[in-house]
C-alpha cells in the first residue's frame, strides 16, 4: 500500500499543476483515487475556508437531484449526526469511515437511512482537505455498494494525499475558468428556499447563476443543490445571516448572502441574494490562497483601491518603505512582479469588473 500512496500522491500533484480549473482538478482527483481505492459513489467539493460550506461540487453515482437536499439536511440538520464535516474539523480528524464515526452502528445513522441505503450503498469514508496553512479547502465522501468496506490500508492511502488535494483546491481559486459565459438574465438575483430545501421562488437571474455553479452531473446542473446546502448551513449555525464566496464553472466570482425569512428558530424559509464579487469580499480569500499575513491583506486591499505607497503608509501608520516591503512579499507569494500584474490576475479571474466600465449610482462599476 505504500507504493499505492506514492503513486496516488504523484497523480494528485500532477493534476494540481496541469488542471485548467477547479472542476477538472476535482474530476482528476476522483479518477486517481478510484483507480487505487475503488468506490461506487462519491462527491468532492471545494469550500470557503471561513464559512466551511462547500461552494463547488463534483459527484459520481448520485443521479437523483433530491439527494442534494437530503445531504444538506443530514449534514446541517438538527440531528447530531456522527461524522459530520463540522465535527471532523472541530476534532481535527482528517479522515474516517462511517463505521468509525458511528461506533459500528452504521445502520442506526440518518446518513445510512437517507443517503446510502436508497442507493444500495453500505460503507462510506469521509475526508477533510486541509492545506499546509491549516485551512479547510475542501471535503469529500466515497461510498461502496453492499457489504464491501474500506480497509485501513485504503484509508491510509487516501489520507496520504489529503494535504496535496487541499493545496490543489487552493491553487485552483485564481486559475482561469474554462470559458467565460455571459449572463443573459437581467434583474435582481433573489431566491427563497423553503423548509423542504426546494425553491419557493427564484428570479431568472438567480436560477441562471445557481446553474452556472455547475452542481450535478456534467451538463445537467441542479440549481437548487447549492441553495439547499446554504439554507441548511444557515439554519444549523443559529446565525441571522451567512455570507460566502463561490465561483461559477466559467470563472466568475460571486457572493451569496443568505438570511432568515421568518421568525422561527431555526428558520424554515431562507432568502438569498447573489451578486458579483468586489475586491473587499475576496481579499481575505485571496490572502488565504497565497498565504498572506493580516498586514499584507490590508496592503493588498488598499492597493486594489488604487492607493499610492504614501497613502497606504498614512492609512496603516507605517513607513512607505515598509509598505514597499509588504508589496514585494505579496508579489512574491502571488507569483507576479508588479501591482499591475496583480490587478491583471484579479481582472482575468473576474475579481474586478472591466476597466473603463461606467460607474453606477452606488459608486461601483456597472457590469458591461
Amino acid at each position: 500500500m505504500p507504493l499505492v500512496a506514492e503513486r496516488l500522491r504523484a497523480r494528485v500533484r500532477d493534476a494540481a499543476r496541469s488542471a485548467p480549473d477547479s472542476e477538472a482538478f476535482r474530476h482528476e482527483v476522483l479518477d486517481a483515487i478510484h483507480e487505487r481505492v475503488p468506490f461506487d459513489a462519491g462527491c468532492l467539493g471545494g469550500t470557503d475556508p471561513y464559512a466551511l460550506v462547500p461552494t463547488s461540487l463534483t459527484t459520481r453515482g448520485y443521479d437523483d437531484p433530491r439527494a442534494y437536499a437530503m445531504a444538506a439536511e443530514v449534514e446541517y440538520g438538527e440531528a447530531d449526526e456522527p461524522g459530520s464535516f463540522e465535527s471532523m474539523v472541530r476534532a481535527r480528524v482528517p479522515i474516517q469511515t462511517l463505521r468509525e464515526a458511528s461506533g459500528d452502528r452504521v445502520r442506526a445513522t440518518l446518513r445510512y437511512a437517507e443517503l446510502l441505503a436508497p442507493y444500495g450503498l453500505g460503507d462510506e469514508v469521509r475526508m477533510v482537505f486541509r492545506g499546509g496553512d491549516g485551512l479547510v479547502w475542501g471535503v469529500a465522501t466515497l461510498s461502496r455498494r453492499g457489504a464491501s468496506q474500506f480497509t485501513a490500508p485504503e484509508e491510509a492511502a487516501i489520507a496520504s494525499v489529503l494535504t496535496d488535494v487541499g493545496h490543489g483546491l487552493r491553487a485552483m481559486l485564481f486559475r482561469d475558468g474554462v470559458g467565460r459565459v455571459a449572463a443573459d438574465a437581467e434583474g435582481p438575483a433573489i431566491a427563497v428556499v423553503g423548509a423542504d430545501n426546494e425553491f419557493e421562488m427564484a428570479t431568472p437571474a438567480a436560477l441562471e447563476l445557481f446553474e452556472r455553479l455547475g452542481w450535478g452531473a456534467t451538463g445537467r446542473p441542479v440549481p437548487h443543490a447549492p441553495a439547499a446546502l446554504v439554507a441548511s448551513r444557515l439554519r444549523a449555525s443559529g446565525q441571522e445571516t451567512l455570507v460566502l464566496r463561490t465561483r461559477t464553472r466559467d470563472g466568475e466570482w460571486l457572493v451569496v448572502r443568505a438570511g432568515r425569512h421568518d421568525d422561527e428558530n431555526p428558520p424554515r424559509r431562507v432568502v438569498m441574494t447573489l451578486e458579483r464579487a468586489r475586491p473587499p469580499e475576496l481579499v481575505s480569500l485571496m490572502g488565504a490562497a497565497y498565504g498572506l499575513t493580516r498586514r499584507e491583506c490590508q496592503v493588498l486591499l488598499l492597493s486594489l483601491r488604487g492607493a499610492t505607497r504614501e497613502e497606504m503608509a498614512r492609512a496603516l501608520v507605517i513607513s512607505p518603505y515598509t509598505v514597499q516591503d509588504h508589496l514585494k512579499n505579496i508579489f512574491a507569494k502571488a507569483g507576479v512582479n508588479s501591482r499591475r500584474r496583480l490587478v491583471a490576475r484579479l481582472v482575468d479571474t473576474e475579481c474586478l469588473p472591466r476597466v473603463g466600465s461606467p460607474v453606477g449610482p452606488d459608486g461601483w462599476f456597472v457590469p458591461s
